[in-house]
């Protein structure tokens, strides 16, 4: 997992050969202007969600992860708390479908991370998170999902 500032993404150009097209994106977005909905950037490899979500109070909030995908979250509207984990230290899990690339755990979140407007943070398929803690009951946000293998057969 990693957090840090909008301003601040070309850091981890390196980590991905699609984050320095995604955070050069996410730098020139007006936010507050997009609908809600998908955003194709790069084909079924880079794709856009904007939501409007209902907060979970710190007893609601699930645990998830995903193999195909690394997650790079930015709220768009106040502030959000997610919990974060490493997978191997997941003990139960409760629901997944392959094909929708989900996989959720019952294990009840111990740690948290605040992520603000003008914030971002990564989720690696070795991390689970557990978004949408606190942040009310309308909440507008951007998940980028950027496929771990482009190119190649997804099949783990």
């Amino acid at each position: 997992m990693i957090k840090d500032r909008l301003e601040n993404g070309h850091a981890y150009d390196g980590l991905h050969k699609n984050f320095r097209m995604v955070m050069e994106i996410l730098q020139s977005l007006n936010m507050e202007e997009l609908k809600e909905g998908r955003i194709e950037l790069d084909g079924e490899y880079v794709f856009m969600n904007v939501d409007n979500i209902h907060g979970k109070t710190l007893d609601e909030a699930k645990f998830e992860s995903h193999r195909r995908y690394i997650d790079i979250q930015v709220p768009i509207s106040g502030t959000e708390k997610m919990g974060f984990a490493p997978v191997g230290d997941m003990k139960k899990l409760t629901d997944s479908d392959e094909a929708k690339d989900y996989f959720f755990y019952a294990d009840k979140v111990k740690d948290v991370v605040e992520v603000k407007k003008g914030e971002f943070v990564i989720f690696f398929p070795e991390d689970a998170h557990a978004p949408m803690i606190d942040c009310g009951d309308v909440h507008k946000k951007i998940i980028v999902k950027v496929a771990v293998k482009p190119n190649e057969d997804f099949g783990l």
